[in-house]
C-alpha cells in the first residue's frame, strides 16, 4: 500500500470538514436521515439551483457530501452564472454518524476484492444502498430528471467511483474521479472486470502532483486507469493533472476542470 499516512491524514481533515459544515451549512439544505440496508445511517446534503426548482434537472451525486457540497455548490454557481455549463441539483452523501465519518467512508468505498469484509470491503454493499435506496430516496424528494446521473468521489471515494463504474454501469451515465486510492489492495482495481453498459458513458480524471519534472504515484495511476478506460468503447474518458495542489485542495480546481468537462459541452459548441 502506498502512502497510507496521506490517506489517514485526508481522512482528519474530511471529519474536520464536514464538521465545519455541519454547522455552517443552512439546514434547509439537508434532507431528513435514511438508514441504508448496510446498517449505516446517512444523511443527504442537497444544493438545487434556482433554474432546477421546476424539476428536470440531471443529478450529481457527490460522496463525502458534507465535506465537500460547499466547493461544487459555489463552482456551480459560478460557472451557471457565467453560462458555462448547464444547471444540476447536488446530493451529497454523508454520514449520520458524523464522528466515525472515517471508519465509515473506508468501509463504504473500499471493494473487498474477494475477501471477507472487516473495516474494507462495504463497497457492494453501499452500491446495493445507492441503487436501492438513497438515488430512488432523491429522486422522489427532489427535482431531478432521473435519467441523468453522475457520480463524483475523492481519494477512497474515488477508489469506489471506479469500482461502481466497472461494476453498475447502468447506475451512473457520468463520474468525476479525483485522485482516487487506486493503489489499495495492491491495485486491484485494475483488473476489475467491467460489465456491459447499457448506453455510453462520460468520465472526468484528476490527480494532484507537484511542480517539477517527477510526477506523482497518484498521477502515475491515474494515467494508467485513463489508458485503460480508453480501450472501453463505450467510455469516453478525459483527465488532468492538478499541479502544485496537495491531496485535498486539488479538489476544487479539479471539480471546475470537472463540471466543465461533463456539463459544460452543450454550451460551449
Amino acid at each position: 500500500m502506498r502512502r497510507p499516512w496521506l490517506l489517514a491524514v485526508a481522512a482528519v481533515l474530511v471529519l474536520i470538514v464536514a464538521a465545519v459544515a455541519m454547522v455552517v451549512w443552512p439546514r434547509r439544505h439537508t434532507l431528513e436521515p435514511l438508514h441504508g440496508s448496510n446498517g449505516v445511517d446517512y444523511v443527504l446534503y442537497t444544493h438545487v439551483p434556482d433554474a432546477c426548482r421546476g424539476g428536470g434537472c440531471p443529478a450529481l451525486y457527490l460522496l463525502d457530501g458534507a465535506a465537500w457540497l460547499p466547493t461544487f455548490a459555489e463552482i456551480e454557481d459560478k460557472l451557471v452564472e457565467e453560462h458555462r455549463i448547464q444547471p444540476f441539483v447536488i446530493v451529497g452523501i454523508g454520514y449520520g454518524d458524523i464522528l466515525n465519518t472515517g471508519d465509515l467512508r473506508k468501509k463504504d468505498f473500499t471493494p473487498a476484492f474477494g475477501r471477507t469484509p472487516g473495516k474494507t470491503g462495504g463497497a457492494d454493499a453501499f452500491l446495493t444502498v445507492l441503487r436501492n435506496e438513497i438515488i430512488p430516496y432523491a429522486e422522489a424528494n427532489l427535482p431531478i430528471r432521473g435519467t441523468q446521473r453522475t457520480l463524483v468521489g475523492h481519494s477512497y471515494a474515488g477508489l469506489f467511483s471506479a469500482y461502481a463504474l466497472a461494476r453498475a454501469p447502468d447506475l451512473f451515465d457520468s463520474a468525476i474521479i479525483m485522485s482516487p486510492a487506486l493503489w489499495f489492495d495492491n491495485g486491484k482495481i485494475f483488473n476489475v472486470a467491467f460489465e456491459p453498459a447499457p448506453e455510453p458513458r462520460q468520465v472526468f480524471l484528476a490527480a494532484d502532483t507537484p511542480r517539477g519534472p517527477d510526477r506523482s504515484a497518484m498521477a502515475n495511476d491515474v494515467l494508467r486507469y485513463s489508458t485503460l478506460l480508453s480501450g472501453h468503447a463505450d467510455i469516453q474518458v478525459s483527465h488532468a493533472l492538478i499541479v502544485g495542489k496537495e491531496h485535498n485542495s486539488m479538489v476544487a480546481p479539479a471539480a471546475r476542470r470537472g463540471l466543465i468537462a461533463l456539463f459544460g459541452s452543450e454550451l460551449e459548441h
